[in-house]
């Protein structure tokens, strides 16, 4: 298979996990669509520097957290500090289904990803991780930490989400 095909196959595979994984770092549609496309040049500039000694997946989690983590890094620097009540209100932005359920959905789903966007950068990567049903091990594997230290601090961020989502989200 040639290096194009393989990369069209790759992001085929994966582009849900890592468009979830920009949802974790970037609350702005329009800034998200940008790192993602920032994590598609880097799988690609990258691709031939895969060695397999381990997976795929594994392999573009690394590429996709390290690059949401790079753009947080800059965004502070560009803008000093990160003010979550700037961002656009994602309760705001028009829906394309106006049906009342979807509509409910979108605004659990929106709260929760403003509540995981107040996370530190590693709480994020790891709730990620935990949402897309990655293994401990391989979670461990991917953000260079402990199993064991994977397993107490999601435990610590499902309490503390739990705690924030129990909360009556700001303009409802």
């Amino acid at each position: 298979m040639d290096r194009e095909s393989r990369y069209r196959e790759i992001i085929e595979t994966n582009k849900d996990r890592i468009f979830r994984i920009c949802c974790g770092y970037v609350c702005d549609r329009d800034e998200r669509k940008d790192v993602y496309q920032e994590i598609l040049i880097n799988i690609w500039k990258s691709l031939d520097g895969f060695r397999a000694q381990a997976q795929i997946s594994t392999w573009i989690y690394r590429v996709a957290v390290n690059t949401c983590l790079g753009h947080l890094k800059s965004e502070k620097r560009r803008r000093n500090h990160i003010d979550a009540e700037a961002s656009t209100d994602l309760d705001a932005l028009p829906l394309e289904d106006q049906d009342e359920t979807h509509e409910d959905l979108q605004h659990s789903i929106d709260h929760l990803y403003r509540c995981i966007n107040t996370l530190s950068s590693i709480d994020r990567a790891l709730i990620a991780l935990y949402l897309e049903d990655v293994s401990s091990k391989e979670t461990a594997d991917i953000l260079g930490i402990s199993e064991a230290n994977v397993r107490v601090k999601l435990h610590r961020i499902r309490k503390a989400l739990k705690g924030m989502l129990e909360e009556k989200p700001h303009g409802t």
